[in-house]
């Protein structure tokens, strides 16, 4: 009995230094989280639009409000380029609500966005040329989930909290004046009664693949307002004081003398500007001017630097609808 015992106790102790001896060690599983999110749809970090148009030129002005992340200016025109894309959902009910737009109470800063679009029409390569589907899909957008398309009267007084504005507000305007806005924008506006801004350029009215008088006070009767855009579309920082005086005050004026309407509210054409289009606008008594500076127009704002959301067309309708 004890030599079995004893050679138990030995093949034991043999065991253990084999073992040991061969390192034997528990084998440890990586393990993977798979409940990284991952989007599916990346928002584009290129806000440079793919235009058949000259590079803006940037001039020096003061005291300018920086885009995100802020920049030091020794002061400039700003221009900010706008947004890059991907396709279009088939359907706008594919998309999520966004959460509501919560404005402060009047003693608050009013924030409102305000969506620039160009050519609506069918362009391939072209992001400022808007196929009239996605527009119809991001006016029903609009219209299911609560938005307020405004007036740009009602506009300023909301901005000024002379006042209150509703949940979800929305400013539309159209930039140029191309006939695609009468024939294509209008009619769709017009199912949801949404009125727009369009800002135009007096010297190009009747030219071709643009709207002439008789069809901006259709629009004007519709619920759209005119407004300039200088008025041969310039690059205004390369004009003298003198040029830029009358680019701007000749296509005010003309839009007062066809539609009978005032017009003082300005787009900068290209979004370029400098000190001079800014004293100038001052002195002649212009309220409000709008760039092409990315975000939400604030009652905070320069009234001369306001921003704007570019409509980038190959932007998905889910894309479109957080840039609100």
């Amino acid at each position: 009995m004890k030599s079995k015992l004893s050679a138990a106790f030995t093949i034991i102790i043999i065991l253990s230094i084999c073992l040991l001896t061969l390192g034997c060690k528990p084998q440890i599983r990586e393990v993977v989280d798979t409940e990284a999110e991952v989007s599916i749809y990346p928002l584009p970090i290129n806000f440079e639009p793919h235009v058949n148009i000259p590079e803006p030129k940037v001039e020096e002005v003061a005291a300018i409000p920086a885009f995100t992340p802020s920049p030091t200016p020794t002061a400039s025109l700003i221009v900010s380029p706008t947004a890059s894309p991907t396709a279009l959902p088939a359907s706008s009910h594919s998309v999520p609500a966004p959460i509501a737009s919560v404005l402060p109470d009047q003693s608050g800063e009013v924030s409102i966005p305000v969506l620039n679009y160009h050519s609506i029409g069918v362009t391939q390569g072209n992001t400022l040329v808007l196929d009239p589907k996605k527009l119809t899909q991001q006016m029903e957008y609009l219209a299911e989930q609560g938005y307020s398309p405004l007036t740009l009267s009602d506009f300023i007084l909301m901005l000024e909290k002379k006042k209150p504005a509703p949940a979800k507000p929305v400013l539309l305007t159209f930039d140029d004046g191309y006939i695609d806005n009468y024939e294509q924008a209008m009619p769709i506006l017009k199912r949801h009664g949404f009125p727009a801004t369009i800002f135009i350029s007096p010297g190009t009215i009747g030219q071709e693949g643009k709207v002439n008088w008789m069809q901006l006070k259709e629009m004007h009767e519709a619920g759209w307002d005119i407004q300039p855009h200088g008025m041969t579309h310039p690059h205004l920082p390369e004009l003298t004081a003198a040029e830029q005086k009358g680019e701007i005050t000749q296509s005010r004026r003309q839009i007062e003398q066809q539609l009978g309407t005032k017009a003082d509210i300005f787009c900068y054409p290209y979004g370029e500007f400098n000190k001079q289009t800014l004293a100038i606008l001052k002195e002649e008594g212009f309220r409000y001017a709008f760039t092409i500076r990315q975000g939400r127009t604030t009652s905070s704002q320069d009234p001369f630097h306001l921003k704007r959301i570019y409509v980038n067309s190959e932007d998905s309708l889910l894309q479109w609808s957080k840039k609100l």
